[in-house]
Formats: structure tokens, C-alpha cells, sequence
């Protein structure tokens, strides 16, 4: 195979899996349990990566980094085989089809490459495959146990064979199937339920709380903080919606944030894990989630990276340092991880919320005025008796952000009790 050829086909595989993760990412509000949700987002990641990884590669042979839409029809088939009526469907269409289907391309991309002139990119397919097909073992567990019912059997059969037959008709995602040619299959006459449904799905066992109600369990002791964790996953929703909604960002943007996501399931899947080690039912804490996730998508990343984020460091230091003073290792280490990641994206969130507002809200300010901005906005709406609405005009016209911070923090922590 010429290197032109590789650099085309390696194109179409990078693209598909950059859209494979935001397509994934619009579907993430409809997984009903929080352990699907985490999954998908590991999977969002390891799609992402595995673009960045051949980009890299394709960089090498082409001497450029640029990613072109392979086809117009790739385009339309995308989009067509995502709008899917069901949470199920979509995941059967999507990974027990299309992303087979990408797995088979990638074979068929090996077995053209020559084991010398082509060794980088064969060792790259190689380290890659086995990733991509356990996602696709983990898709048919989760459609093993839910087409016991007939009506979603029904809605899976019709979604996988409408996207079987939409990659036939393409000759294979790579067109370089052995097919045959075959007509573009009609689409099932089904209402679209996603990508990006308007209300997220969430458990049924799910207590809906708020961040002012903790469980009477942790509520005077450090272990609130694990429930702080276990909560985490109450953004991730909203998260997706900004990265499926994010369709004219730079291709390094989705890198970022993917890893982002998931270090959030990541931190979710840490507090559960402490507080059922500490001999808590984890069904039995409220999370506070609301049914519609959907938010301005640039205000709320600023939001996440410069608040949310950004002012949590000193209180979890403090918890972290408590941890380890009381000898309670998992809980420091949890904290410790934490706050590693945070960094992370607090630098994530100074990169990209620039150029969020300028590119999309034609917004011009430097972060510096953004971040004043959102404070000016908050001092706004600012119940009465809140520590924000006792400061005079002078008083919030020179407070600092890390001043802020601390004025937004929550209240009442307790450090010495674990």
C-alpha cells in the first residue's frame, strides 16, 4: 500500500473515532444507571485516544496534523445511524454494528501493510484492537439482559439491522468491504430519542438531594467528603452535552475534555468505593441531579473549571491532610488523587474558556474578565444573608478570585472527626 492510501484510510479511522466519542457523549444522558454512564465515558476517552494515537501517526506520513470529513456520505451515515429511537437501540446499532464493523476495516488495513515499511502503524492497530473490542463485549452484555423485554428486542432487532444494512450499502466503513452493491436501507419510521435527549435518564433507586442536605451519616464528620466524590457524577451529563454539542472545536479540544469526563466518573467511582468499604448503601445517599441537564454550553464549562473546580482546593487539602493525620490511607489517597486531577482541569478550563467565548460567543475578553464577569453575575443573584450579598459595591469591585472562592465554599465543614 502507498503512503498516500495509508494517510487516506488512517484519515477515515481518526475521524470516526473522534465521532464515535461525541456521538457516545450525546447518548450518555439516556444510560439509565451511573455505572453505564461511567463506562461510556471511559469509552469516550479510550475513542479519543485511540484518534489522537493514529493522528499521531498519520502526522508522520502526511507531515500535517489536519483531519478531513472522509466522505459526505461517512457524514450523513453518522448522523443517521445515531438517531436511534432507544438508549439500546443506539448501542446496539452503534457498537454491535458500526463499531464491529470499524474493528473488521482495521483488520483488512493490517493485512494491505507491509510488517517492515509499515511496522509503526501495525503496532499501533495492534495495541489498539484490543480496547475496541472490549467495548463492544461490554455493549452485548448490557443488550443481553435488557432485550428480555419485548418491546426493546424489537427496537434493538430494527436498529442493528438498519445500521447493518446502511454498512453494506457503504461497502464497509472503510469502502473496502467484499459487499457487493446494495441499496441505502430506509430509515425504521421511529421518532429519534437522542443523541442529546432534553431530560437525562437516571436510576430508579436515585434520591434526588441538594449539596445544603447532606446524609445525617456524614454530615459532621470528614466522610462527607466521599459523599462530595459519590455526587460527582451529577456533572457528567451536563458535560456531555457540551462535548456532543461542541461541533466547531479543535480536534485537541476533545482530547482534553474527554479525559476530563471521565477522571469526573473516575472521582464518582472513588466515593462509592469508600463509603460502601465504610459499610454504607450508597442507594440509600441522594445525589443532586435535576432532569434537565442542558445548560449554555460555554457559561457552564466556565463555571466547572473556574469554580467548581478551581475553588475546591484549599477545603479538599485540608481533608486530605486530616485523612492521613488520622491514618484513614484510602480516604487521603482519594482526596490526594483528587486534587491531582483538579489541577488538570483547572488548566484544561484556563486553555479553552478564552477561546470558547471568542470563537462561539464572538466574545473577546481575556479569561481575567470572563472570570469577573461570572462573579459579577453571582453577586447579582445572591440570596439575601449569603456571605456575597453582605459585601458593599467597593468590597466586590476588589474582591480577588481566590477571595471568592472562599466566600462560595460550603460552610460548616467538620476536619477532626472521621
Amino acid at each position: 500500500m502507498r503512503v498516500p492510501e495509508q494517510i487516506s484510510l488512517l484519515n477515515r479511522f481518526i475521524f470516526l473515532d473522534w465521532a464515535s466519542a461525541r456521538l457516545i457523549a450525546g447518548w450518555v444522558p439516556a444510560a439509565k444507571e451511573l455505572e453505564w454512564k461511567s463506562e461510556l465515558c471511559r469509552h469516550m476517552w479510550i475513542d479519543m485516544t485511540c484518534a489522537h494515537r493514529l493522528l499521531e501517526r498519520k502526522e508522520e506520513l502526511a507531515a500535517n496534523a489536519k483531519i478531513h470529513i472522509p466522505t459526505p456520505q461517512i457524514q450523513t451515515f453518522l448522523q443517521d445511524v445515531a438517531a436511534a429511537d432507544g438508549f439500546y437501540a443506539f448501542l446496539a446499532g452503534w457498537y454491535m454494528e458500526v463499531k464491529t464493523e470499524i474493528i473488521h476495516a482495521l483488520e483488512r488495513l493490517t493485512e494491505s501493510l507491509d510488517p517492515i515499511f509499515d511496522a509503526p502503524t501495525l503496532e499501533l492497530i495492534t495495541e489498539l484492537l484490543p480496547k475496541k473490542r472490549d467495548q463492544i463485549e461490554w455493549a452485548k452484555r448490557l443488550i443481553h439482559e435488557c432485550v428480555k423485554d419485548p418491546a426493546t428486542l424489537e427496537s434493538v432487532t430494527r436498529w442493528r439491522k438498519y445500521a447493518r444494512d446502511y454498512v453494506r450499502h457503504l461497502n464497509g466503513i472503510d469502502g473496502r468491504g467484499d459487499f457487493g452493491v446494495t441499496a441505502q436501507p430506509a430509515k425504521p419510521l421511529v421518532e429519534a430519542y437522542g443523541p442529546a435527549p432534553k431530560k437525562r435518564t437516571m436510576p430508579d433507586w436515585l434520591k434526588k438531594g441538594d449539596f445544603d442536605h447532606p446524609p445525617e451519616d456524614v454530615r459532621d464528620n470528614l466522610k462527607i467528603f466521599m459523599w462530595h466524590y459519590m455526587t460527582e457524577i451529577q456533572v457528567v451529563d451536563p458535560m456531555c452535552y457540551v462535548f456532543y454539542g461542541m461541533d466547531d472545536m479543535p480536534f485537541e479540544f476533545f482530547v482534553d475534555f474527554s479525559r476530563h469526563i471521565w477522571d469526573e466518573c473516575r472521582h464518582h467511582q472513588m466515593g462509592v468505593r469508600r463509603l460502601e468499604q465504610l459499610g454504607f448503601d450508597i442507594k440509600q445517599f441522594p445525589i443532586p441531579f435535576v432532569e434537565d441537564a442542558t445548560q449554555e454550553l460555554e457559561h457552564f464549562y466556565a463555571e466547572l473549571t473556574m469554580f467548581g473546580e478551581s475553588c475546591s482546593f484549599s477545603r479538599k487539602k485540608k481533608s486530605m491532610d486530616s485523612f492521613y493525620a488520622k491514618s484513614d490511607i484510602i480516604s487521603g489517597m482519594t482526596a490526594e488523587i483528587d486534587i491531582v486531577d483538579e489541577r488538570t482541569h483547572v488548566k484544561f478550563g484556563k486553555k479553552w474558556t478564552p477561546f470558547l467565548y471568542k470563537h462561539r460567543l464572538q466574545d473577546d475578553r481575556s479569561l481575567d474578565d470572563i472570570v469577573r464577569g461570572i462573579m459579577d453575575r453571582r453577586f447579582a443573584e445572591a440570596a439575601p444573608g449569603s456571605d456575597l450579598s453582605k459585601l458593599n459595591a467597593e468590597e466586590r469591585s476588589s474582591i480577588t478570585h481566590f477571595a471568592f472562592c472562599g466566600k462560595i465554599e460550603f460552610k460548616n465543614l467538620v476536619f477532626d472527626k472521621l
